[in-house]
């Protein structure tokens, strides 16, 4: 078998596919969203 680190593309191509995709936003870790604070205050009456 071939070695794990033999390169199955030419260089260059790896090199402009990642900085297209680095261009994009691939490859990047979603922004945590702020957590949502509770409203604070008194809850509505439940009609009865």
């Amino acid at each position: 078998g071939l070695p794990a680190d033999y390169p199955m593309v030419a260089p260059n191509y790896a090199a402009s596919r990642s900085e297209l995709a680095k261009s994009i936003g691939l490859g990047r870790k979603a922004a945590e969203p702020e957590p949502v604070k509770p409203a604070r205050g008194r809850k509505a009456k439940a009609s009865a």
